[in-house]
């Protein structure tokens, strides 16, 4: 369709003088363009305890969420990160002026700031891992460490007012509650052993057991011994010269009677106590086994809250930075010296780009053939207008149009 391109003279002359033209204007803007500084903060999202794997050895079907799932939550908390109202108090932390010098103080440039930081701020997961990098841009390498540790700052804080505060609220509630029905408990039991310490009304269902069982073995002793002093009393009976050893047993014998009637009362008397501690227990039982678990709940409930607290004062829980930012010594974009070298090159491109448009638009011409024909012109004295026939075959439309405009108006 077209001729071939051909690097003549004329080629060259016309690629260099569009170089020359293009590579002042963007070497200037190049030069005059200040120095761009990225600062980095690294977050770190740790696994809690509900995200560790924990083999299931009890057989009960009860096992940790897989760790993949938190990959979901490391997600959210980016998103979170890229909230305006953090880019808003970290440029309120930093000071506005500080860092857009110039920016008039009203509500529609303080935004506007807020949308140049967001621009200027790049937050990415390190591929893995559970690290998220904190960059932030600024002309000025000491804003932009102080605009990053701001933004991790204000994360920080937000998260800890989201987590933090709705679980002690939650805590305060549960221990309430749970403090309520301990109370209730307690007056029930009150109610119930008419004002006596359970431990104490336990304690001595236990020692009155205890007696019970004492009293039995002595019981089956002494019956044992008065047998046997009985058996001996028949065997002296039938003797004679024994009077005294006969004396001695029956003394013995009526000892070990009372011995036995004393122990028969006071088993009755222990038998009772049992009975009437043991009516007691089906009710009491439950109750105490109820006022432990309470016990128990507050206690654990207690230990949260005091965790809670000590979280939101000092501790960012699972979430930590590890880097903190700190003022980059060398500019984030090329140096000068490559810049310049891109410019060049981007001149040159578009110095060669323009000579082979003309290049072919001339080829198109009849007696010519790019940049060739027009030195076999400029050789033979007849040089070409060098425009396209296109042009040439729409320029006589126009004046044709002119003329047919001049008659009607006459």
């Amino acid at each position: 369709m077209y001729g071939q391109i051909r690097f003549s003279k004329g080629f060259i002359r016309i690629a260099a003088t569009v170089a020359i033209c293009v590579f002042p204007v963007l070497a200037y803007y190049v030069l005059q363009k200040a120095p761009v500084y990225e600062a980095r903060s690294l977050i770190l999202f740790a696994l809690g305890r509900e995200y560790v794997y924990v083999p299931d050895s009890t057989e009960s079907g009860i096992r940790a969420p897989n760790p993949g799932d938190f990959q979901g939550v490391v997600n959210a908390e980016m998103l979170l990160l890229d909230n305006p109202e953090l880019s808003r108090q970290a440029l309120e932390t930093v000071g506005i002026q500080r860092a857009f010098p110039g920016l008039p103080d009203d509500e529609d440039s303080v935004w506007k700031a807020v949308v140049w930081l967001q621009d200027a701020t790049t937050i990415e997961l390190i591929t893995g891992s559970y690290v998220v990098k904190v960059a932030v841009k600024h002309k000025d390498p000491i804003i932009a460490a102080e605009l990053t540790n701001a933004l991790t700052g204000a994360f920080l804080d937000r998260r800890r007012d989201l987590y933090a505060a709705t679980e002690r609220s939650t805590l305060l509630t549960r221990l309430g509650a749970a403090v309520s029905q301990a109370a209730e408990i307690e007056n029930e039991i009150s109610k119930l052993l008419g004002g006596v310490d359970p431990q104490f009304f336990v304690a001595d269902l236990e020692n009155a057991s205890q007696d019970q069982a004492n009293l039995e073995r002595l019981m089956r002793q002494s019956r044992t011994n008065l047998a046997a002093l009985e058996a001996r009393q028949e065997l002296y009976s039938k003797r004679l010269g024994v009077e005294d050893l006969m004396l001695a047993t029956n003394i013995a014998i009526e000892e070990e009677e009372a011995r036995i009637d004393y122990i028969e009362r006071s088993m009755v008397e222990n038998r009772k106590k049992v009975e009437n501690l043991s009516s007691v227990m089906p009710k009491l039982r439950p109750l105490i086994e109820l006022q432990q678990q309470q016990a128990d709940r507050i206690a654990n409930l207690k230990l949260r809250l005091r965790d809670s607290q000590a979280y939101a004062e000092n501790e960012e829980g699972n979430v930590r930075v590890i880097e903190d930012a700190v003022p980059p010594l060398e500019s984030s974009t090329a140096s000068k010296k490559v810049q310049l070298a891109i410019v060049a090159i981007v001149s040159l491109l578009a110095g060669i780009s323009v000579a082979g448009l003309v290049s072919i638009l001339r080829s198109s011409e009849p007696g010519g053939t790019g940049s060739e024909g027009l030195d076999n012109q400029q050789k033979n004295g007849t040089v070409h207008t060098g425009r396209h026939p296109v042009f040439e075959h729409l320029q006589s439309q126009n004046r044709q149009f002119g003329v047919n405009l001049q008659n009607r108006t006459r």
